[in-house]
């Protein structure tokens, strides 16, 4: 159950005016916590679309957005990964009467005229039962978007997937999760930004509202 905010959400912080001049992709951890199955992390990103970046999606370009939560127990020589890394992926391309279209990690577009000033998600990790209440734990995040070779991409996708006019729903899906996979690792030009959490006890984790 790893799930982000709807698109909807990325289009209720847009922002009414441009990204100032300068401005450069930045990522706040929020929070951490288990407020019921499974142990989750806020995030806020601002300021996603750099103005160096911004060119490609004006000339008509893609953009990926690739967001990796990862959650660590503080130790004194060497810290834990409590769970595996949990990467999403977004893309950003121009839209219908010059929009900016937002495809989120599970395949739902949302279109807007203006570019998000922030972008909230939230990301579910894993089990509670892994957190120790006695421990410190911390979140460390990393944005990135950028450009990938595209045409690669889906050269790769069609052999493995077939054609997305071939392929049925669930040969779709595999397509989507396995481009999300293949990306992270092909950006071409891209700005990077990371953030680490303050350390939370674990009963704090753990502690219901």
């Amino acid at each position: 159950m790893r799930r982000l905010l709807a698109c909807s959400c990325l289009l209720l912080t847009a922002a009414s005016a441009a990204p100032r001049a300068g401005a450069g992709l930045e990522v706040e951890v929020k929070g951490l916590h288990a407020p019921s199955t499974a142990v989750g992390a806020t995030l806020e990103l601002r300021h996603v679309l750099p103005a160096r970046l911004k060119k490609t999606i004006d000339e008509g370009g893609v953009l990926h957005l690739r967001v990796q939560t990862e959650v660590w127990e503080a130790r004194p020589v060497w810290d834990r990964l409590v769970y595996p890394a949990i990467v999403r992926v977004f893309r950003f391309t121009r839209g219908a009467n010059n929009g900016l279209s937002i495809t989120d990690p599970d395949g739902s577009v949302a279109s807007s005229t203006q570019i998000p000033r922030a972008i909230p998600i939230d990301v579910s990790l894993g089990d509670p039962s892994r957190i120790t209440a006695t421990e410190r734990y911390y979140v460390h995040a990393i944005a990135t978007i950028g450009t990938l070779a595209e045409r690669e991409v889906d050269d790769v996708g069609d052999a493995v997937f077939g054609k997305p006019s071939e392929t049925n729903a669930l040969g779709s899906l595999g397509r989507f999760v396995f481009r999300t996979v293949l990306q992270v690792s092909d950006y071409l030009q891209s700005v990077s930004a990371d953030a680490k959490s303050k350390k939370v006890a674990g009963t704090t984790i753990l502690a219901r509202p």
